[in-house]
């Protein structure tokens, strides 16, 4: 994949349809460090929430909101944070932005309005899913690591909708053929440890051509997938041992330990987008530094440029 800086870098997309993003719930003076920096890459925002908040908040955070599309919920949608929500999702369900996120409102709404089948922003069967990209501290290689967020426990088949989600961020961040490393806390198939069988079942399933052109192997405990000298060590040399585009968890726990470990003690760059909607979808948290809301905004403009090319 490439290089972190160069993914979260905007210049080779601004002139893309879908540089346009729908802010749902858009007083929050959490987001508007993120859109000042996107203004002035030139990036176009719809701010949807209630247009007196929305300016005080621009306000009190010194954004310039001058030329910015503000915009109440549309006619036939609640002015509270479901029509916001609602409103967002339609925007970019008609191809009116190409990017969604979150403000200052409800996580269980904002979903909500995602999957609603009556706007169109899922298709039957999707799976939302997080995905993180990551720089290694180490070498400066880029990673994706999935799912941290939203899946708490996931079967098989939620597993493979993750790994497909995560595949196509991946190619949009230049990784043609995706290599994949299934973790677990042993690289020995085990049938009482579950993420060992799960592992074996979609090492197979992605050989047999489940991701298209992809890669898969496992289980491999962290060291044998993050490192290649330590799979060396343990006997394991293949194409994906220590060279991983993507890392899956088993689960929400090891996810999102795993992904906090990285950010928290080893002060990993990071960003963070959901997928599996039409089009990318931006959800950070408070505690998220200024760097990583925008890195997120950046990753998701990068996700939606390319395939709204391919498309």
């Amino acid at each position: 994949m490439e290089k972190f800086k160069d993914i979260i870098s905007l210049a080779d997309i601004i002139e893309s349809r879908h540089r346009t993003i729908a802010v749902a719930g858009a007083d929050d003076d959490a987001v508007m460090g993120a859109v000042a920096v996107g203004i002035r890459q030139g990036i176009s925002f719809i701010l949807i929430g209630n247009p007196d908040r929305i300016r005080a908040a621009g306000d009190e955070s010194g954004v310039s909101l001058d030329g910015v599309d503000i915009r109440s919920a549309e006619s036939g949608d609640a002015q509270d944070e479901n029509g916001y929500c609602r409103t967002a999702a339609r925007l970019c369900a008609e191809g009116r932005a190409g990017v969604m996120m979150k403000g200052r409102l409800g996580t269980a709404s904002f979903t909500r309005a995602i999957l609603d089948k009556q706007i169109g922003l899922t298709e039957k069967g999707a799976l939302l899913s997080h995905v993180g990209l990551f720089s290694d501290p180490r070498n400066g290689r880029s990673f994706l690591v999935t799912d941290a967020a939203i899946n708490i426990a996931p079967d098989l088949e939620a597993k493979k909708r993750i790994l497909a989600n995560a595949v196509k961020v991946a190619r949009a961040l230049g990784a043609k053929v995706p290599r994949i490393a299934l973790l677990a806390p042993v690289e020995k198939i085990s049938p009482k440890i579950a993420s060992t069988v799960d592992a074996a079942a979609l090492k197979e399933w992605v050989a047999q051509g489940g991701l298209g052109k992809a890669e898969a192997d496992g289980p491999f405990a962290l060291d044998a997938a993050a490192s290649a000298e330590a799979a060396a060590v343990k006997g394991i040399s293949d194409t994906v041992a220590g060279r991983a585009d993507i890392l899956l968890a088993p689960n929400l726990d090891t996810g999102n330990v795993l992904y906090k470990s990285l950010t928290v003690f080893a002060g990993a760059l990071s960003a963070g987008m959901l997928a599996g909607a039409k089009v990318p979808v931006v959800l950070t948290s408070r505690s998220d530094s200024d760097e990583t809301k925008w890195a997120s905004v950046a990753l998701a403009l990068r996700v939606a440029a390319y395939y709204g090319a391919t498309s």
